[in-house]
């Protein structure tokens, strides 16, 4: 994610070629960020201490809201350079950082939880109250760990008054999106992944998935969360290899498709209140609470004919 950068020659000269990435972002903020107010108001209004599946969604669009606030200085500074100053350039680098690995993390360990709640409900229902809240605190504080890079490489390039990573040598370079790709892609899909497939393995389908709305609600974060952020760490592949393999070209297309991808990544920020709606049907809360209660039930029983 090192390419979420402002760039301009000069910060007096309006930079055209970021128009229409810029207009993606602001619709992203202008949609994203009551949408997800919206969220909050609805979940917080019928909030269920037991319900942990809400709390997730409750984190979720905290962690949207955080990111998508940054926009407005992201779209400034894509157009007319990076004139804030290097404290700011690290600060909203991290803010940013650390609300998209909130939200992946998120997405990621609500199928974990949604996997424990079919399979092994009993076991989950241990976890009340303080693993819950414990689980919460380690999920902020991993976000934070794997943002903190931004706030030592981010730095303020005065000639092209771009705010950027910066990196010291090559194999640093290589490195960083390596990592990038490793932990916030490879590592939490196969989490995923696995969950869902045992999920599948082990439950009736016709048992768990008949007109589950929560189901059908976490599926669709899920899986729509990682049809977004695919483009981001593909970027990221192309850009390990045009820098191992010394390919000017090839890294000229990594860095040209990156608005794009950083674009999607924040489109799919914005799209999940209203996957929420979809899924809820009229949004309204107390149906999927009942959803999750009628989850918990029936895992009594699929744990049974396993």
């Amino acid at each position: 994610m090192q390419h979420l950068n402002t760039s301009s020659s000069n910060f007096t000269i309006f930079n055209t070629k970021d128009i229409a990435p810029s207009v993606v972002l602001g619709l992203c903020s202008l949609v994203g960020v009551p949408g997800n107010i919206v969220v909050i108001m609805l979940i917080v209004s019928n909030y269920k201490r037991e319900n942990f599946t809400l709390k997730l969604m409750l984190n979720l669009a905290f962690s949207d809201i955080l990111s998508l606030l940054t926009l407005p200085v992201w779209i400034y500074t894509w157009l007319y350079g990076w004139t804030l100053g290097l404290g700011l350039c690290k600060f909203v680098s991290y803010v940013v950082y650390c609300g998209l690995y909130s939200s992946l993390l998120t997405v990621t360990l609500m199928s974990v939880q949604r996997y424990l709640t079919v399979l092994y409900h009993q076991y989950w229902a241990r976890l009340h109250g303080t693993g819950e809240r414990v689980l919460l605190v380690t999920l902020w504080g991993l976000a934070g760990v794997l943002a903190s890079p931004a706030i030592v490489l981010r730095n303020v390039d005065s000639s092209e008054m771009r705010c950027q990573s910066c990196f010291r040598s090559e194999a640093e370079e290589v490195a960083t999106l390596f990592m990038e790709t490793l932990l916030g892609f490879v590592v939490p899909f196969s989490i995923l992944v696995t969950s869902y497939f045992c999920l599948h393995k082990k439950v009736n389908q016709t048992a768990f998935f008949r007109s589950q709305r929560m189901t059908k609600l976490v599926t669709s974060i899920v899986v729509t969360f990682f049809i977004f952020w695919i483009p981001i760490h593909v970027t990221n592949i192309l850009g390990i290899f045009a820098v191992s393999l010394k390919l000017k070209t090839l890294k000229n297309i990594s860095d040209a498709a990156w608005r794009i991808a950083v674009a999607l990544t924040f489109i799919n920020s914005c799209l999940n209140p209203f996957l929420y709606a979809f899924a809820s049907r009229t949004l309204n809360v107390q149906h999927v609470q009942q959803d999750v209660q009628q989850s918990g039930n029936m895992a009594d029983v699929s744990t049974r004919n396993v």
